[in-house]
């Protein structure tokens, strides 16, 4: 395994903790990046809560959300979700599927997302809506074909709403990925609150657009994500010191 793939495990076990430590991610939900020795692989965990997942829980799959290699693990039934979002989109190195409870409002009354605050810039393209499942499934995206559904109703765009369900949440990178489906939700809760005090101005596309370009940079990501890493290592001491670990 090359250094860069080590680095990248690493960092997904990371983005695992960071997520549920910010409350993205809960029991369910899942976020992968990309293989970087193999673009045409991603990376993400075994079935488990993403707060417990390690080095050893991470899976590579193909394309059509088959594992590669020898494992008895059993992995998430939504993998194909991500696999189909790589495969239509290059420029994407990283999905995260979250059920962020701020969101789901959203996604059952056709109110739009929109960005109304600095750090939630970097959805001024706007969110798409999907709401096509196969009610056999049970609302969960399993099957290629709707995998293939998903990632052309999310288009070129950063984020795409699943009604009653959660979202989905892409990036360029890992961290930005991150920084996106936390900021995403922090976006959401404060448009709720502007809209209980009358009419919201929301960001333009030129003010999305520069503000993105910024808090995409290399410094503001680093920051943001030692800021949020500090949490979550600081959240599992805790966790271990009260119960003796």
């Amino acid at each position: 395994m090359s250094r860069l793939a080590e680095q990248a495990i690493e960092d997904l076990v990371l983005a695992n903790h960071i997520l549920s430590c910010e409350g993205i991610l809960e029991a369910f939900g899942h976020v992968s990046v990309r293989h970087p020795d193999n673009p045409d692989h991603f990376l993400l965990s075994r079935s488990l809560s993403p707060q417990h997942v390690q080095k050893q829980d991470i899976m590579e799959f193909d394309f059509s959300g088959n594992p590669i290699g020898s494992s008895s693990y059993r992995p998430y039934s939504e993998r194909i979700l991500h696999a189909k979002i790589y495969e239509a989109r290059p420029d994407v190195h990283a999905v995260c599927h979250n059920h962020a409870l701020a969101l789901i409002p959203f996604s059952t009354t056709g109110l739009d997302i929109k960005s109304i605050c600095h750090v939630g810039c970097m959805f001024f393209e706007g969110i798409p809506l999907y709401d096509d499942y196969d009610v056999s499934d049970g609302m969960l995206i399993v099957n290629e074909r709707e995998g293939e559904r998903i990632a052309r109703t999310l288009g070129s765009k950063r984020a795409l709403l699943m009604r009653g369900h959660g979202v989905v949440v892409v990036g360029e990178n890992l961290k930005q990925t991150v920084m996106s489906s936390i900021y995403l939700a922090t976006n959401a809760e404060i448009q709720y609150r502007a809209m209980q005090l009358g009419d919201p101005k929301y960001l333009s596309y030129e003010e999305g657009r520069a503000a993105t370009e910024t808090m995409f940079g290399e410094v503001p990501l680093e920051r943001a994500w030692n800021y949020w890493k500090e949490r979550a290592i600081r959240s599992e001491a805790g966790y271990r010191q009260e119960r003796g670990l």
